[in-house]
């Protein structure tokens, strides 16, 4: 099979294919997001796994299941007019509200020159996660540090 070719530019253009495809109207509580540091912006999404189409699923061997989250991380480097996309190192935690922590496995993929990084884990319906992530562009030094938390709701 071959790979999807969503686009590369703008990015965030498709990563909201990607998730809009398969979540529809529900795509609101899942907004994509996005933190800036000085020469790069990481952006990111979060959503039960069983909401991406069955064939992006299959095409970046994503299992689907209603209790699986899923976690989509691009790094841009700021440049003009448009960001762009760079490799990344990429590791991370997610924390349940009990402070116990799971490392997350990230599997990267490139479509042309574009790059993101994915990884699912199990969740608890209705709970909150807690979400520490380095970012490192390859050219980089240092990490880019990522923190944020979101509830995850069990799938259709």
């Amino acid at each position: 099979m071959k790979p999807l070719r969503l686009g590369l530019y703008p990015l965030i253009l498709r990563i909201l294919c990607l998730t809009t495809l398969s979540v529809g109207t529900q795509m609101s509580a899942y907004a994509e997001q996005k933190v800036v540091f000085n020469d790069y912006e990481v952006h990111y999404i979060g959503l039960t796994s069983s909401e991406l189409k069955p064939e992006v699923a299959a095409v970046y061997g994503i299992e689907r299941s209603r209790l699986l989250g899923y976690l989509s991380i691009s790094v841009l480097k700021k440049d003009q007019p448009l960001p762009t996309p760079v490799d990344a190192e990429m590791t991370g935690k997610v924390f349940n509200l009990l402070g116990q922590s799971r490392e997350l496995r990230f599997k990267r993929i490139q479509e042309d020159k574009a790059y993101y990084f994915v990884s699912t884990f199990e969740f608890d319906d209705g709970d909150m996660y807690r979400f520490e992530l380095d970012a490192k562009p390859l050219a980089a030094t240092k990490p880019l540090k990522v923190k944020f938390s979101q509830r995850f709701y069990a799938g259709e």
